[in-house]
């Protein structure tokens, strides 16, 4: 009996130590994401990372006669180019395009004809991007599409 109280008490104590570790993913870049308040992303996710190389500024303007009001584009985009992180993964460009103040952003998607990430941020987030981008290290692109339809995007600065 006292064999079988130490087994049963070995077993429990695997299964209780080994728990918070069934809950991390090890994927890269993990370090640059925020606590998972809400549960939501508890299983793999489809990743995209990449290392930025170059980026461009666009601004611009165009009137669509008859066209129904959408959500306010500012009419600012940045484009970012560079090297993906992750083995097999095609995608190493974004196109970030920014919103008027009180417009609602809409979620990062994946254009997988050009396997452009396309992210939203409101315009001012503008220029903490731009001393992220013309900081003398490196900034990252990250996505993450997790099966319940829990999506993350982030551009972010690390080493």
């Amino acid at each position: 009996m006292l064999i079988g109280s130490r087994l049963l008490l070995s077993i429990l104590l695997v299964l209780l130590c080994s728990a918070p570790m069934a809950n991390t993913l090890g994927l890269p870049h993990d370090q640059y994401m925020p606590d998972d308040l809400y549960a939501a992303r508890r299983d793999k996710p489809d990743q995209m990372l990449f290392e930025v190389d170059n980026y461009r500024v666009t601004l611009g303007t165009e009137y669509r006669p008859n066209a129904l009001p959408a959500p306010q584009s500012s009419g600012v985009w940045v484009f970012l180019e560079g090297r993906s992180l992750i083995a097999g993964s095609p995608v190493r460009q974004a196109r970030i395009a920014f919103v008027e103040a009180g417009s609602k952003t809409r979620p990062a998607r994946l254009e997988s004809k050009t396997q452009t990430l396309h992210i939203e941020y409101p315009l001012a987030h503008l220029e903490v991007l731009m001393r992220l981008l013309e900081r003398n290290s490196p900034a990252f692109v990250q996505a993450r599409f997790y099966g319940n339809g829990t999506i993350w995007a982030d551009v972010h600065g690390g080493d």
